[in-house]
């Protein structure tokens, strides 16, 4: 994503989920458990079968989660090995992935903001943030960050293939809403971290490639 669009999109996330959190998150959540609660068993069975899929990605090989060792494997036989730039969305999936999931965590910590289910079962007054718990860990959604982050790298590394890499991402981040388990800006920020974080390791990527090929070669005549 070319730094112009980036930046475009980090700031139309930031006031469109000010927007969001102040005016329409409490509203737009009131919508879909009214009028959309038909839908949900559907994208119950999409979410069910995204974390079994999840669970086996994660099932430790010798300590090391499957996706991990994978990601790392499949980094040095193509990219290193066999010299295909290709190779390179293992590790950009694996950086983004860990980074994507643990800043997820922490800003859930950060925020405590209630789930929309509590606002349907008890009724809460304010934005839901710093709210004692249970079900006070709504902003950002891990779902959609962890979900996200398996498919972007990809997308990035191919673009002609975008539309259908996100159709997965897309069906888990709407299910979150209809499931009464976020808001909409809990999504959208989640799709937001996951792209700040796949942009940074694509730029770090790209410098690294920029040294290998000028400087290391004048260091070598030298």
């Amino acid at each position: 994503m070319p730094l112009r669009s980036f930046l475009w999109f980090t700031a139309s996330t930031l006031f469109g989920c000010l927007c969001l959190v102040f005016f329409l998150d409490q509203p737009l959540a009131w919508f879909s458990h009214r009028y959309l609660t038909g839908a949900g068993s559907f994208f119950l069975a999409c979410t069910t079968l995204y974390e079994e899929a999840y669970t086996v990605l994660m099932w430790p090989i010798k300590g090391i989660p499957l996706l991990f060792s994978g990601s790392l494997i499949g980094f040095l036989l193509l990219r290193v090995g066999l010299r295909q730039q290709g190779g390179n969305v293992f590790l950009l999936l694996l950086l983004t992935h860990v980074a994507s999931q643990i800043s997820a965590n922490l800003l859930k910590v950060a925020t405590h903001r209630l789930r929309p289910e509590v606002l349907f079962e008890k009724g809460y007054t304010g934005l839901g943030f710093w709210q004692a718990g249970p079900n006070n860990d709504s902003f950002p959604s891990a779902h959609v960050a962890i979900i996200f982050s398996l498919f972007w790298p990809f997308a990035v590394v191919f673009p002609r293939y975008r539309r259908w890499l996100l159709v997965i991402p897309s069906l888990i981040g709407v299910g979150r809403l209809i499931l009464d388990q976020h808001y909409v800006s809990d999504v959208w920020f989640s799709g937001w971290l996951v792209i700040a974080w796949a942009e940074l390791f694509s730029a770090i990527g790209l410098t690294f490639n920029i040294l290998h090929h000028k400087i290391l070669p004048k260091k070598q005549a030298n």
